[in-house]
């Protein structure tokens, strides 16, 4: 009786070995969501606990029914407008670095960044959406005071996320190749490899 050897293949990895040799997450590359969107999307992270708020509060002037229609509209409208206007990936403004700071830290299952930053931004998006939701409770109760405070709260830990998601890019952009190309300008070979010839 012969007995068959098995040959097992070495487990595979998440990682795709690139011309210079230096591995990049297939799953970054693969995903759609790989690469940060412009700054639109953080403008519309700061707008959205106000906008939220607004929505609920316009019950007093036009009523029930028509406040959560208002409330869906703005929810569409803070979701659509980051893929409406994608952005200008060079820009070097403060809103794209930040834009780029979050992708970072929404990659950091597959490419870590820092255990002490990524608790504090944690810990800030959480304060951030904690604030957000009391600001929608006292719109909901008409509390003034407690809509107000929760709008205080998510905007001071917003405004110090920023931050830190900017020294996160700044820190990361360098350390991987993913990062490190997401500035840069497209060339096309073609038109480089025309003019040498000519």
């Amino acid at each position: 009786m012969q007995i068959t050897q098995r040959h097992h293949l070495p487990n595979a990895h998440v990682t795709q070995n690139d011309a210079s040799g230096i591995n990049t997450p297939l799953l970054l590359l693969k995903s759609r969501a790989a690469g940060p969107v412009g700054s639109v999307s953080t403008y519309a992270k700061i707008l959205a606990p106000a906008l939220l708020s607004a929505a609920i509060w316009a019950k007093l002037l036009v009523g029930g029914v028509i406040s959560v229609l208002l409330l869906a509209g703005v929810l569409l409208f803070l979701f659509k407008l980051p893929s409406l206007f994608p952005g200008n990936r060079q820009s070097n403004s403060w809103a794209q670095q930040a834009s780029f700071g979050e992708r970072i830290w929404l990659n950091r299952l597959l490419i870590p960044v820092p255990a002490d930053v990524n608790q504090r931004i944690t810990i800030l998006y959480l304060v951030f959406w904690t604030g957000t939701l009391i600001a929608m409770l006292g719109a909901v109760s008409s509390s003034l005071l407690l809509s107000g405070t929760g709008l205080l709260v998510a905007y001071a830990a917003q405004g110090v996320c920023l931050g830190k998601l900017i020294g996160l890019y700044k820190e990361m952009k360098d350390k991987a190749p993913l990062y490190r190309f997401w500035t840069e300008k497209p060339v096309n070979d073609n038109k480089l490899t025309r003019k040498r010839k000519a």
